[in-house]
């Protein structure tokens, strides 16, 4: 019973810290193997910021609202972006 605790304590974090914010840096990540996520994003008005640091996920800056449903049609997830996923270094 409690290892269920613990790794529900743990997967509730992992959501938390994963969560996209409305504003602000996401992670794209294909579920599915193509090459539409980016130009997706772009007709939804977010502005691609890199490459992400694992397969073939990507950094863009955006409205979250705007581009979540799209992006998901389309086979891409939207997470947070942080800096240990995406090839930047933590916020000191």
């Amino acid at each position: 019973m409690v290892i269920l605790q613990v790794l529900a304590v743990l997967m509730v974090t992992m959501l938390i810290a994963l969560a996209p914010p409305a504003n602000g840096n996401m992670l794209l990540v294909p579920l599915m193997p193509q090459r539409t996520a980016a130009v997706v994003a772009v007709e939804q008005g977010a502005l691609i910021v890199a490459k992400g640091r694992f397969g073939q996920t990507l950094v863009v800056r955006g409205r979250f609202g705007a581009i979540a449903w799209p992006l998901l049609r389309e086979g891409t997830l939207t997470i947070g972006a942080p800096a240990v996923l995406c090839g930047g270094t933590p916020a000191a």
